[in-house]
C-alpha cells in the first residue's frame, strides 16, 4: 500500500509543475565509537524553480510561533533539534549557502561540484528505479543511490549534480543515512525566506574562515562572542539569569565534554 502511494505520488510529481517537498529520515550515531546508538530527525528538501532549501522539519513549528509571538531568551524555542543548519542550493549553479549557528550565526559561501562514479549496479528503493553512485565530501566516503523517475539533480545535505533526485545517501561507516519516506506539493516557494534563520543577522564568510570559525567555537567560543560585540547581551544558564563571563566558561566546559561524546560531524574533516 505504502510503495503504491508512492508511486502515485511520483506520477503526480511528473505531471504537475509544482513547487515539492521531499522528506527525508535522516539517522546519525553521535558518537563514531557506538555507531549502534542512532538518533532519528526528519528533515525537509522543499524545491522550486529557483533552487531548493534543506532543513529540519521541526523547524517549521517552531518558526511559526516564533513569528507569533518572540519567545525569551531562557525558553530556546529550538530546543531539541539536532540539524539546525539550513542548506540554500540556487539553480543552475553549483553555488549554494550554508546557514549555521556558532554563537553567531553564519552564512557561509560554498561552490561544490561534487566528483561522482556512477555505477550500473540498480535497485527497487521506494518502488522507484534506483542507481548507485559513491563521492567524497570533507573526507568522509558516500554510497548514494538516485532516481531519474524523478530527473531533479538535487538531494539532501550538499548532495546534487546527479541525474535524477537522490533518494537515499549513507556514509561507508553506516553511521550516518539519508533516507527519501515522503513527498508533498507546496503552495508558495521563496528560496530567499530562510527557516530559523530569517530572525537573525548573519555574517557572511567563505569556506575558508567558517574552518576556522568551527574550531574556534569548540575551543575558545568566549572569543566569538567578544569579537561579535555582544557584551551588553543577557545570558541565561538552565533559566537564570548570569554574567557573561560566566556564561562563557560555562560554554566552553560544555563544548569540550559535548566533543567527547558528539565526535562525528558531518563536516569529518574539521575534526581530523
Amino acid at each position: 500500500m505504502y510503495k503504491a502511494v508512492f508511486l502515485f505520488l511520483c506520477i503526480s510529481l511528473m505531471s504537475e509543475a509544482q513547487n515539492k517537498r521531499f522528506v527525508y529520515e535522516y539517522n546519525f550515531a553521535q558518537d563514531s565509537t557506538h555507531i549502534e546508538i542512532k538518533t532519528k530527525e526528519l528533515l525537509n528538501l522543499d524545491i522550486g524553480k529557483e533552487g531548493s532549501k534543506f532543513y529540519a522539519s521541526e523547524i517549521l513549528e517552531q518558526d511559526s510561533l516564533v513569528r507569533i509571538k518572540e519567545k525569551p531568551m531562557g525558553k530556546y524555542p529550538y530546543q531539541g533539534i539536532k540539524f539546525l543548519d539550513v542548506v540554500i542550493k540556487k539553480d543552475p549553479s553549483s553555488e549554494m549557502n550554508f546557514y549555521t549557528n556558532c554563537l553567531i550565526y553564519y552564512n557561509v559561501n560554498l561552490n561544490k561540484k561534487l566528483e561522482w562514479k556512477i555505477f550500473p549496479e540498480k535497485e527497487k528503493i521506494l518502488g522507484y528505479s534506483a542507481q548507485k553512485a559513491i563521492t567524497t565530501l570533507y573526507k568522509r566516503k558516500w554510497t548514494v543511490w538516485f532516481t531519474t523517475d524523478i530527473p531533479i539533480q538535487d538531494g539532501p545535505y550538499l548532495f546534487q549534480g546527479l541525474p535524477g533526485l537522490i533518494i537515499k545517501a549513507e556514509d561507508e561507516k553506516k553511521s550516518i543515512s539519508f533516507n527519501l519516506i515522503g513527498i508533498k506539493s507546496l503552495n508558495h516557494f521563496d528560496i530567499n525566506v530562510v527557516p530559523y534563520f530569517f530572525r537573525f543577522k548573519t555574517v557572511q564568510i567563505n569556506e575558508n574562515e567558517f574552518k576556522k570559525v568551527i574550531k574556534n567555537y569548540f575551543d575558545k567560543p568566549s572569543r566569538q562572542l567578544s569579537d561579535a560585540g555582544n557584551d551588553n547581551q543577557v545570558f541565561y544558564l538552565e533559566g537564570k539569569e548570569v554574567s557573561s563571563s560566566e556564561f562563557y566558561r560555562a560554554m566552553e566546559q560544555n563544548n569540550k565534554n559535548a566533543l567527547k561524546k558528539t565526535n562525528n560531524l558531518l563536516r569529518f574533516d574539521i575534526i581530523r
